[in-house]
């Protein structure tokens, strides 16, 4: 089987090959075409130049500039909704909202801090410490190219490792649409004053998609399935000492559950890092421990049948957060996985969020998480018609809304046919 190296162009891109969310060009499709080959999904890459401004006049933002960008994403703050359409039915194949949220924890607990500063400092800019990030990103010294990048998109679909058949009579070509995040969303003040920043945008231009096309030595099947697992996103807010949360899920292979929060002000605020995922944090800054979680299916206590009393409920001068929260968090994730930035520096109960925490190795790093399946078999909970809940003893005393987003990782399966698709979830 013979490989074709694909490089498309952006099928919306305009006369500059500049795009911004400011310049009113909020989404970039591409389109990988019909053809009678196969795409190989884990080869699928997003290049581009990047630069950064912290006025309409296009002023490059110094090192006295407070303007920064999240250090567990760098450029994947930018990305704000992927979405992957097959172009011959049009039918959504996967969408995932609130992308860069899903990756502020997802990145963080599947890569090592050591990765961060090598390998995902190459491919995506990051640098796990706020200033190093700053100064490295949007500080970069004034070039005719800005910082290069060179990323892969985490999604089900194009993390499965599958061939995708792009025939006629089957998918039609594939199209992969990324909504950008808005400049105050992306970027933020470090000290929390966005004087002289307010018009602070970020631009990306010469962006393409990367991707390798295999050559099938015989005609492809024009009906077929691929199965991969899915990320599926939820938003609800908190504002109580007594937090429920209940979603209808409508997956029947659900996998694991994980969810992160910060004040419902952070969000598309320049003031505040819209990516930080905190605990649940009171009007004056101070943070809301959690001190119980219950997890139920039906109203009923499930996986476990019993109150998850964190460590802050017995010993209230406790500085570290509960290990078997962590645990949970991780392994509804990614199982088994031994590698994360996740430690006492930046999973502690003793930042505050007057501003935004700003907190060495990565920055604030809380998850919390349920796996469903911690032995690989796929299986997992079927949460097809009955609701996931959950309910927290959340300390919570002032009128403080708290945004939380949940993601939901499942085994779906896509069945594809010339009568078009059906996913199977």
């Amino acid at each position: 089987m013979s490989i074709i190296y694909n490089e498309i162009q952006p099928s919306n891109i305009n006369s500059t090959q500049k795009i911004s969310h400011k310049q009113g060009n909020p989404i970039v499709s591409f389109l990988v075409g019909s053809q009678p080959h196969l795409l190989d999904c884990g080869s699928v890459r997003l290049s581009g130049d990047i630069k950064f401004y912290k006025d309409a006049n296009r002023t490059k933002p110094t090192t006295a500039d407070q303007l920064g960008i999240d250090e567990k994403l760098a450029l994947y703050s930018i990305i704000d909704k992927v979405t992957i359409t097959s172009q011959r039915s049009r039918q959504v194949m996967e969408t995932i909202n609130h992308y860069g949220r899903f990756l502020a924890s997802y990145n963080s607990y599947v890569a090592s801090r050591e990765e961060r500063m090598t390998f995902s400092n190459n491919q995506s800019l990051t640098v796990p410490n706020y200033e190093t990030q700053k100064r490295e990103l949007v500080d970069f010294p004034a070039t005719s190219h800005g910082s290069r990048f060179c990323v892969n998109l985490p999604t089900g679909v194009l993390s499965s490792g599958n061939l995708l058949p792009l025939d006629v009579t089957a998918l039609g070509g594939v199209e992969i649409s990324l909504t950008l995040a808005p400049d105050a969303q992306a970027l933020y003040a470090l000290n929390g004053s966005t004087t002289g920043l307010t018009d602070a945008f970020y631009e990306i231009e010469n962006v393409r998609l990367h991707c390798e096309l295999m050559v099938p030595q015989q005609q492809m099947p024009s009906s077929g399935q691929v199965t991969y697992n899915a990320i599926t996103s939820y938003f609800n807010v908190i504002n109580s000492a007594n937090a429920v949360v209940n979603f209808n899920l409508g997956t029947s292979r659900t996998l694991g559950v994980f969810m992160n929060m910060c004040p419902s002000k952070y969000l598309n605020n320049l003031a505040y890092n819209s990516y930080a995922t905190t605990t649940p944090l009171n009007s004056d800054g101070s943070q809301a421990d959690i001190k119980s979680i219950i997890i139920t299916k039906a109203g009923r206590r499930m996986p476990f049948n019993f109150n998850l009393d964190t460590n802050v409920k017995d010993s209230e001068n406790t500085t570290v957060v509960d290990p078997q929260v962590v645990t949970f968090a991780r392994d509804s994730i990614l199982p088994g996985t031994i590698k994360s930035q996740i430690s006492p520096v930046n999973t502690n109960r003793l930042y505050s969020g007057a501003t935004t925490p700003l907190t060495a190795q990565g920055g604030v790093q809380e998850c919390l998480g349920v796996p469903f399946d911690t032995s690989g078999t796929g299986i997992g909970e079927d949460f097809s018609t009955t609701p996931f809940g959950m309910q927290m003893e959340v300390g919570l005393d002032s009128d403080s809304p708290n945004a939380l987003f949940l993601f939901v990782h499942s085994r779906q399966t896509m069945l594809y046919s010339p009568q078009g698709i059906q996913i199977v979830a």
